[in-house]
């Protein structure tokens, strides 16, 4: 049986496959990713394994890349990193946010839901302008970044799923299945403000684990922020199970 470490690290890697970064760097153990700023989880280093060198020993050297850059160095600590690490970066005034839960869904759903009356969903290989403006202009992250966002799609390896929802014809939600080895990495799944507290986004996710599941995926997984309690609820209702949390140290 798999140990919790090789079932986190799988996740993980899965993670980082599925939202690539424009440039990355192996430093000792620790994945140094770099998307010009767009999304903390491209723009930030992280250990993958017990191989890992501890930050009080490579940390300066990874802040330096950042800074030569123009970025703030960003850490993302999983389980995977060092025991000593998270204490390191609190002492250099490094501040913690955004806790995030990764979960997994052992068994898809075999036959997708039927879509709610005045609704319909469509779902692409690659995404096209209108998905990437219309996604971006609902992202928390802003439309600053959807060049670079155009370019990580565009390096994406595994196959994808981009989902639209659309109501009596106009887009009014997203989201994004990547299937690699079996498995369904859910992203970003978002639905209009206006639109909420009508099921549509427990529609939308049940919709693309179906679709995945016809794309080969027996088993999907996800990342929500700790602090979403409604999001959360959902995946739980839905079967998603945790697996392990992270957060990231932001440097001052």
């Amino acid at each position: 049986m798999r140990s919790d470490k090789a079932a986190i690290r799988d996740l993980e890697e899965r993670g980082l496959n599925a939202w690539p970064a424009l440039q990355t760097l192996l430093v000792q153990g620790w994945v140094v990713r770099f998307a010009q700023g767009y999304t903390k989880r491209a723009n930030s280093a992280c250990a993958l394994g017990p191989d890992a060198a501890p930050l009080a020993q490579i940390g300066p050297d990874i802040e330096a890349l950042y800074r030569r850059h123009g970025q703030k160095p960003i850490f993302r600590l999983s389980p995977l990193a060092g025991a000593d690490d998270d204490a390191w970066l609190a002492g250099r005034g490094y501040y913690r946010i955004e806790p995030t839960r990764v979960m997994r869904l052992a068994t898809l759903p075999d036959q997708p839901p039927r879509p709610p009356s005045g609704f319909s969903l469509g779902f692409t290989d690659h995404p096209d302008p209108a998905w990437i403006e219309s996604f971006t202009a609902g992202d928390r992250h802003g439309t600053a970044g959807r060049e670079s966002l155009r370019a990580m799609l565009g390096a994406l390896r595994p196959p994808a799923r981009f989902a639209t929802l659309s109501h009596e014809g106009s887009a009014c939600g997203y989201g994004l299945a990547v299937i690699e080895r079996g498995a369904a990495g859910l992203f970003d799944i978002q639905v209009a403000g206006t639109l909420r507290g009508r099921g549509l986004g427990r529609f939308l996710v049940a919709a693309i684990l179906a679709q995945a599941r016809q794309c080969g995926a027996g088993s999907a997984w996800l990342q929500v922020l700790a602090a979403n309690e409604a999001a959360c609820a959902l995946y739980r209702r839905l079967g998603f199970t945790p697996v392990h949390s992270y957060a990231y140290r932001v440097a001052p």
